[in-house]
C-alpha cells in the first residue's frame, strides 16, 4: 500500500464532488454552496473567497487510485480566531487547519484513515511547507470515530470551541493538534 497526494486540479473535479454528494461525507463535510465554489476556485486556478481564502485542497491516492480529499489552511495569527486556537498556535512556525474525509467507498473501514494523516502531514511538511510544525483538526463533538482515528494518528484533544463562521456555526467542535518536529537543515 502506497499513499500519495496530489493537488486538486481538474483531473479529480468530477469525483471530489461525486465524494462530496455521499451520506458519510455529507455528514461531517461542509457541503454548503460558498465552500464548493471555494473548491472549485482552486481548482481552476481563480481567486478564493471563502474563509481567509486561501485554503489549499489535496487529493489522497492508494496505489494511484483517489480515495481520500483533504484541505488544509495556514492559520493566520492576525485572524480572528476562537480563542481555542490562538491558544494553541504555534509559536515557531506556521499552523496548518485541516480537514479530512475518505471519500471512495471501497476504502472505508480499511483501517486508512490514521496513516493517510500522518503521510499527509509529512508531506504537507515537506512537499508544501517546511514551516509547518502545528496542526489542527476539529471533528465534531457527535463523531467519535474521528476523533478515535484522529488520535491514532497522533493528535491530541486540547479543547473544545464553538465556530464563528462555516458550514458549522454553533455546533461544538473538538480542538486536536499535533505538533511536527521541524527538521533544521543544518541539523546532524
Amino acid at each position: 500500500m502506497h499513499i500519495t497526494f496530489d493537488r486538486a486540479t481538474q483531473q479529480y473535479e468530477k469525483i471530489i464532488f461525486e465524494w462530496l454528494s455521499e451520506p458519510h461525507m455529507m455528514e461531517f463535510w461542509d457541503n454548503s454552496q460558498e465552500h464548493k465554489n471555494d473548491i472549485l476556485n482552486f481548482i481552476h486556478g481563480r481567486k478564493q473567497h471563502y474563509f481567509a481564502g486561501t485554503t489549499q485542497y489535496f487529493i489522497g491516492l492508494i496505489d494511484d487510485v483517489p480515495f481520500a480529499f483533504l484541505l488544509a489552511d495556514i492559520l493566520d495569527p492576525a485572524e480572528d480566531l476562537p480563542s481555542p486556537l490562538k491558544n494553541f498556535l504555534s509559536k515557531n512556525g506556521h499552523t496548518v487547519a485541516l480537514d479530512f474525509g475518505i471519500g471512495n467507498k471501497d476504502y472505508l473501514g480499511k483501517g486508512l484513515a490514521a496513516p493517510t494523516l500522518e503521510s499527509f502531514v509529512k508531506y504537507y511538511n515537506e512537499q508544501i511547507d517546511n514551516q509547518a510544525d502545528t496542526f489542527f483538526i476539529d471533528p465534531d463533538e457527535n463523531n467519535p470515530r474521528a476523533k478515535h482515528v484522529y488520535e491514532k494518528a497522533g493528535f491530541k484533544h486540547v479543547s473544545e470551541y464553538y465556530p464563528t463562521e462555516g458550514a458549522f456555526i454553533g455546533d461544538k467542535t473538538l480542538l486536536m493538534v499535533k505538533q511536527y518536529k521541524l527538521v533544521l537543515m543544518n541539523e546532524e
